[in-house]
């Protein structure tokens, strides 16, 4: 018979030490905890790195191949064009349709080079296995609320980044090249008492198409990063939201209107704010149906009248709402400014500019 004291104490306490321990050891070899928000560690940076720059130099390697299977035949094999009268001056109908055909093969492999590009960062950062479990129904619900898909349908951003956006953009580009290239062609013409000999056309052109394209695929995989970005950093800032404020009425009924306000429609058409918006109406729970939205010009004076934390609650969201998606809008800007005019934001435009930068980079968006 032993004389010692009752151990079941000290068995909890080791269970619960052992615990500890595991939790310790799990959250120092999670690479992106999820009360935090994403930053990239080295590994994904330098990763990204080489596939933003591969991607660059294939992408521009393929509109520059583009440019001179154009020119070359032309130049080879001049009796295949026939002249056929057309109202692009000397240009024949054949190098017309030829023309088009490698634009359409290029755009083709455009595409299918960028969307290797960011299925790569997805397996990267192990997107969207371990960050958005409903990606698909995210993809699916943002197709719904979007207009009509269109192959020709221009754009001047790859916001949102989506399979059916790509080439409205990328044609978008294609045309701004053509018309960027036109220009320094008049500019060398204007500047050369000579004819300006064709080596020198060809080169300025494939520079020019060159440099546009390379901008086009840092801006395609650079939304493809925030896109990765976006799922843990909202979940965080919601849940510190939800600590500080779930039970607090004014700030939860304020909430809609900083949305709209924030420029966050009611069906978004952009991932990172379909994903917040659907955050905080289901961790607050907000009836979608039932909400309460003040009037734009009302929301000022709104969000003045609420007690001091509340109001610094409401300004942290949205400031994050504007800058989850890694771009300032005209709209977002003005709308950030009419607060800070009101008196009513503490933070400075540069502040939000340097934590967008911050973001953009993989860093994180601490607001």
């Amino acid at each position: 018979m032993s004389d010692s004291t009752d151990s079941s104490g000290d068995f909890d306490q080791a269970t619960a030490g052992r615990t500890t321990l595991r939790y310790l050891a799990r959250a120092m070899h999670t690479e992106h905890p999820s009360d935090e928000p994403f930053v990239l560690n080295n590994a994904e940076r330098h990763a990204l790195y080489r596939i933003k720059g591969a991607t660059m130099l294939v992408s521009s390697a393929l509109v520059v191949f583009g440019i001179w299977v154009v020119y070359l035949p032309h130049t080879l094999w001049a009796s295949w064009f026939a002249k056929t009268h057309t109202a692009l001056g000397d240009w024949p109908l054949i190098s017309v349709l030829f023309a088009v055909l490698v634009l359409y093969l290029v755009l083709h492999a455009l595409l299918l080079v960028y969307t290797g590009a960011v299925r790569l960062i997805e397996m990267t950062c192990q997107f969207p296995r371990f960050h958005d479990i409903a990606f698909t129904r995210h993809i699916n619900q943002l197709a719904e609320n979007s207009p009509p898909r269109g192959l020709f349908r221009l754009r001047m951003s790859p916001r949102p980044l989506l399979p059916w956006t790509l080439s409205g953009y990328l044609i978008t580009v294609l045309l701004l090249a053509f018309a960027c290239n036109g220009l320094v062609q008049w500019i060398l013409r204007l500047g050369s008492e000579r004819a300006v000999a064709p080596i020198v056309t060809i080169s300025t052109s494939t520079l020019v198409a060159a440099i546009w394209i390379s901008w086009a695929t840092y801006r395609i995989l650079q939304q493809a990063q925030l896109r990765v970005m976006a799922p843990l950093t909202i979940r965080q800032f919601t849940n510190e939201l939800v600590e500080e404020f779930g039970r607090e009425p004014a700030f939860r009924q304020l909430l809609p209107s900083v949305l709209q306000f924030a420029a966050v429609s009611v069906r978004p058409e952009n991932y990172a704010h379909l994903l917040l918006r659907e955050a905080v109406m289901s961790r607050f729970s907000i009836d979608a149906d039932l909400e309460k939205v003040a009037k734009i010009e009302e929301f000022p004076e709104q969000l003045a009248t609420c007690p001091d934390a509340v109001r610094h609650g409401l300004e942290r969201l949205f400031v994050f709402t504007i800058l989850i998606d890694g771009h300032l809008s005209s709209l977002e800007r003005n709308r950030l400014r009419q607060l800070q005019k009101a008196g009513i934001l503490t933070t400075s435009e540069a502040e939000v500019e340097s934590l967008r930068k911050n973001f953009v980079r993989g860093e994180g968006l601490w607001v």
